[in-house]
């Protein structure tokens, strides 16, 4: 899926764009640290598994995946990304995904790109329902969906294999 306009994220210091190929390294280098992907279902070999999701994603296919790298404004550092892995333009549902640099983590910063792209969806996306799963020891993601106002639907158990083993995830959601 692409984007016509990229939800604006105002005067925050931060933007959306397009990810692009160039991003893999500075997207690897945080996506590589253990404490990052403890609390999520990441299971990268190498920075070549992110370059098949960048170019699987931001196609004209509407049910392609959305990824959006977020950028510091006053620095162009790429800081995470954003999106959403699955599409169903049939049902006009989504899952919402994001992930940060730590040093970015408890800035806000995840709140403020989920609302944006989250509220693009539900209204000029024309999408009736926009979910998103979190492991269950994932408290700091589930506390951004209840902040941009997802509702809590229950827990999946054994939802997916998580480098091995099979964990429990809850399932969130906002609908239009």
């Amino acid at each position: 899926m692409r984007l016509p306009t990229m939800p604006s994220l105002g005067d925050s210091g931060f933007l959306l764009r397009p990810i692009e190929l160039t991003d893999v390294q500075a997207w690897y280098c945080y996506l590589s640290m253990p404490h990052v992907i403890e609390h999520t279902s990441w299971n990268l070999h190498s920075a070549d598994d992110l370059k098949a999701i960048i170019t699987s994603s931001n196609t004209d296919d509407a049910n392609s995946p959305l990824r959006l790298a977020i950028v510091e404004t006053a620095t162009n550092n790429f800081v995470g990304t954003i999106g959403f892995p699955l599409i169903s333009s049939v049902n006009r549902t989504a899952e919402l995904a994001y992930d940060l640099h730590p040093n970015y983590w408890g800035k806000g910063i995840a709140t403020l790109c989920a609302k944006a792209l989250v509220h693009w969806a539900l209204t000029e996306g024309k999408f009736v329902r926009v979910q998103a799963t979190v492991l269950d020891t994932n408290l700091a993601s589930a506390n951004v969906l209840k902040k941009i106002g997802f509702v809590f639907e229950g827990k999946l158990k054994n939802y997916r294999i998580v480098r091995g083993q099979p964990r429990d995830y809850a399932m969130f959601s906002a609908t239009s």
